[in-house]
């Protein structure tokens, strides 16, 4: 140990009525037993037992948040010490989630459970305890994003002029949406009458804001524009890594952008049905590692 840890108090009864009802005390011999909160051995964590029941936790898990909101799921999940028999999944990572111990469970969805350990990374969860703020709080308006004029005329917030609802079946290379940038083709679509201003009909009704797996806090619609730093207008998505104009959604703080996502990989959720594959694909529990595409055959960053 180093000299200053070895001078540190370690409590030996702790009182955390939040944590576990009873009161609960150091347990120095810890190497192999299993935290009940994280499901996990730490040895050069020190480790608290309840006298009481069978009840097994880390110091550095006391306190953890019973009520959270989780990028990977639309609802609030609440943590369980108590969970149903039978075999269990994990809604980030996908493996077996132990019957045994705590988990985190959506109460209005009856089979889905996240490992206490997956829940509570830095980029699938916001940070914040919800355990006494009202749901309706941190609720997103799902309401149209535009001001509807007339049936098939709108007035968008990202253009001065109303648009009007046409319908294409020729493509035209010189037509493309401003909101995804790329061209009409066949369907939909909403025209300005005074400009050259098209937009795609699922662009023109993509959310203002959104929550979406990718990120842990929500997501707010915005257009690219041309200022100081920035003289064409673009920006640069932090899933694709591609530079893009148009709409993008964004997370940022009064300092700067801390999170942008172009308006397809916006669309993209899980679980992904992808045609060249049998099976529904999800999101790696950690983002950001290497891989091996199995269509192109190269190694890329998931």
């Amino acid at each position: 140990m180093h000299p200053v840890c070895a001078m540190r108090k370690v409590p030996f009864f702790i009182d955390l009525p939040k944590s576990h009802p009873h009161p609960l005390t150091f347990f120095p011999t810890q190497a192999s037993l299993v935290c009940h909160f994280c499901a996990l051995i730490k040895k050069l964590d020190p480790t608290y037992i309840c006298t009481k029941c069978v009840f097994v936790i880390h110091k550095g898990c006391i306190g953890f948040p019973h009520v959270i909101r989780i990028s990977r799921h639309t609802h609030r999940i609440s943590f369980t010490s108590s969970l149903p028999c039978g075999k269990l999944s994990c809604g980030v990572c996908h493996q077996q989630v132990d019957n045994d111990y705590g988990a985190y469970s959506c109460k209005k969805c009856d089979a889905y459970f996240v490992h206490s350990k997956c829940a509570l990374q830095r980029h699938v969860w916001d940070g914040k305890d919800l355990e006494e703020v009202p749901e309706e709080d941190d609720m997103i308006d799902d309401g149209e994003p535009f001001k509807r004029i007339a049936d098939g005329i709108i007035l968008h917030p990202f253009h001065c002029h109303n648009l009007h609802l046409q319908t294409t079946r020729a493509y035209d290379e010189n037509k493309y949406s401003r909101g995804c940038a790329l061209p009409i083709y066949e369907g939909q679509f909403y025209s300005c009458i005074e400009s050259d201003f098209i937009l795609h009909e699922h662009c023109a009704n993509a959310p203002r804001m959104k929550r979406h797996p990718l990120h842990p806090h929500p997501l707010t619609l915005v257009v690219a524009t041309r200022g100081p730093g920035n003289e064409e207008g673009t920006f640069q998505c932090d899933a694709c890594h591609r530079k893009g104009t148009g709409f993008f959604y964004e997370h940022h703080t009064d300092q700067e952008n801390i999170f942008m996502l172009d308006i397809h990989c916006a669309s993209i959720f899980e679980p992904f049905q992808y045609q060249g594959h049998e099976h529904p694909l999800f999101l790696p529990s950690e983002p950001n590692k290497w891989g091996r595409c199995q269509m192109a055959h190269t190694n890329t960053l998931i």
